[in-house]
């Protein structure tokens, strides 16, 4: 998982930067019937430029975007497609924390939107038979391009970097098969397995899992 996130990286045209904020991020996606809930918690949000004035600089920017939702998290959520994009802000002060929540129409079309703006080649599938849901992701890494300088895939990178942060948890139902994840919580929660690695050039993710309301006819 790791190697596709550094792929994504290089795709994205990410670079290092001197000085910028610093915070811990915890990412969860909350998969439901009627869509995909995925909320950002950014905390312990604080510059490390080099002086005092340059880093109360950074942090009243980042203040303003984020009160007027219009941080990197939320920018690249609306760049992604987000059905809708809301931030909550959990401490005014320094350090920061602020949650952002985004509505996507299902996992099928969140990922093919990932893939695109990395401009990584790949198919994603959505299939429901019965009570069972399957998701499946395969990603050509090989065929990553750089991209054109663009402000919000530099913001899209903010949640990029963090996915191995990241979980997947299930309103209803349990997950009872996957590839590239780990499944725990008794089925209701899935994180990404580091050591999960390409194929020939090639990373396929398989997420299953039964609507146990459900009943077969």
């Amino acid at each position: 998982m790791k190697a596709f996130v550094s792929v994504l990286m290089v795709a994205l045209g990410v670079l290092p930067i001197s000085g910028c904020l610093r915070k811990e991020v915890r990412q969860t996606l909350y998969l439901s019937p009627s869509g995909v809930a995925w909320t950002v918690v950014e905390s312990q949000v604080r510059s490390d430029e080099g002086t005092p004035v340059e880093r109360i600089a950074e942090e009243h920017d980042y203040f303003l975007a984020a009160s007027a939702g219009a941080h990197p998290i939320a920018r690249a959520f609306q760049h992604l497609g987000a059905q809708s994009v809301q931030t909550t802000w959990l401490r005014r002060e320094r350090p920061y924390s602020v949650a952002t929540a985004a509505r996507f129409a299902d996992m099928r079309e969140l990922a093919l939107a990932i893939l695109r703006d990395a401009r990584v080649a790949g198919d994603v599938a959505l299939v429901r038979t019965g009570c069972r849901t399957k998701f499946t992701v395969r990603a050509d890494l090989s065929s990553a391009r750089a991209t054109p300088d663009d402000a919000a895939l530099d913001e899209l990178n903010e949640l990029i970097t963090d996915l191995d942060t990241s979980r997947l948890v299930l309103t209803e139902g349990r997950f009872v098969a996957a590839d590239g994840f780990q499944i725990t919580d008794e089925g209701t929660r899935a994180t990404p397995d580091p050591a999960k690695t390409a194929t020939d050039g090639f990373l396929t993710l398989l997420l299953e899992w039964v609507d146990e309301s459900c009943h077969e006819p």
